[in-house]
């Protein structure tokens, strides 16, 4: 999207912008100052239209889904500008590398040519002038050719510099806010997903499902950390599966997982939990090397659905308390804070 608004009018949408920004508790970074100017300029319906649902459903924009409809509405067709433009240029690189090769397969051959006619002048009794022609010509050609195959390696090594750099983006955009091991979004994610809306004075509805594998310690012992690894990535698949945006599972820390549920009552958040405990507890994973079958995985939950005024921490803090009591309880369980 381009703006040409003029400074007096770009100062007014501002000025609208910071107020809602303020009252629904969004982040004040470039991102959302662009997607509520957008906003207060209507000059998306279509934003306007998801935002003010999402308002009504949350009461705040949560930062993530924020992010989603500011690629989707607000830069949506720079990126497409973008991916083209990388396109083209991946596809000029190929093209030239590929005239290139064709270009010195020629001067190889061409350099071949003269070489061979060189011999020839050079074993009968031509003129000595034409034969210091020809082979002024035969040296000069095989320089091109050692400067085409140089040319023709700089335009490969660019080429694949242009792509590693490419996936080193894409890489880093993702491992500050994503857990390696089981692909879910970080602690750092759910704190600032949380802080925003336990930061809301709107109303808004939010629910905290804190998840923990049972003896988890004594699997890893008794079937060593790459099984262990393995259990997690499986959470990871199963979290990932079975929680549906907006709903945000995250690896909390360990063998501790968090899902917050934004806009959803503890009710709700209890039949998901017990959803994930049953298919938690149908876990069976085979041994390669002993083809032994585990079938012992088990996990407990504590739910906790956020008071108005309380904190990010008071709402966690229930919720361990929650997650404490199924484990005290026997385990394998699901119980939900007063």
């Amino acid at each position: 999207m381009k703006f040409s608004d003029n400074t007096t009018q770009s100062a007014e949408y501002l000025r609208q912008a910071i107020p809602l920004m303020v009252k629904y508790n969004i982040p004040p970074n470039p991102l959302n100052y662009a997607l509520w100017y957008t906003y207060v300029s209507k000059k998306v319906p279509s934003l306007n239209y998801k935002i003010d649902q999402t308002l009504d459903t949350y009461g705040t924009c949560p930062s993530l889904l924020g992010e989603q409809l500011f690629r989707e509405h607000v830069i949506s067709d720079d990126l497409t500008d973008s991916e083209d433009t990388k396109k083209q240029l991946l596809a000029l690189t190929n093209t030239l590398t590929e005239q290139v090769d064709h270009a010195a397969e020629h001067t190889s051959y061409y350099g071949s040519v003269l070489e061979d006619s060189l011999v020839e002048l050079n074993n009968s009794e031509g003129s000595p002038q034409l034969s210091n022609i020809i082979s002024r010509l035969a040296e000069n050609t095989a320089s091109i050719t050692e400067s085409t195959h140089l040319f023709q390696q700089q335009i490969m090594e660019a080429q694949a510099e242009i792509i590693a750099l490419k996936e080193e983006l894409k890489r880093t955009r993702l491992d500050a806010r994503m857990d390696p091991l089981t692909g879910l979004f970080n602690r750092r994610v759910f704190d600032t997903e949380l802080e925003q809306v336990t930061g809301s004075n709107n109303h808004a509805k939010a629910t905290l499902i804190m998840i923990d594998i049972d003896h988890f310690k004594d699997f890893n012992d008794e079937y060593g950390h790459l099984m262990g690894d393995k259990v997690l990535q499986y959470f990871g698949k199963l979290l990932k599966a079975e929680c549906q945006e907006p709903i945000l599972p995250v690896r909390f820390g360990g063998e501790e997982f968090a899902i917050l549920l934004i806009g959803k009552e503890k009710e709700e958040a209890a039949v998901l939990a017990e959803n994930l405990r049953k298919k938690i507890q149908a876990i069976r994973i085979k041994q390669k090397k002993s083809g032994k079958v585990i079938s012992s995985i088990t996990a407990s939950f504590g739910i906790s659905q956020w008071v108005q005024a309380e904190t990010a921490e008071q709402m966690i803090e229930r919720a361990d308390q929650a997650l404490y009591l199924a484990k005290e309880s026997g385990r394998n369980q699901v119980q939900t804070a007063a």
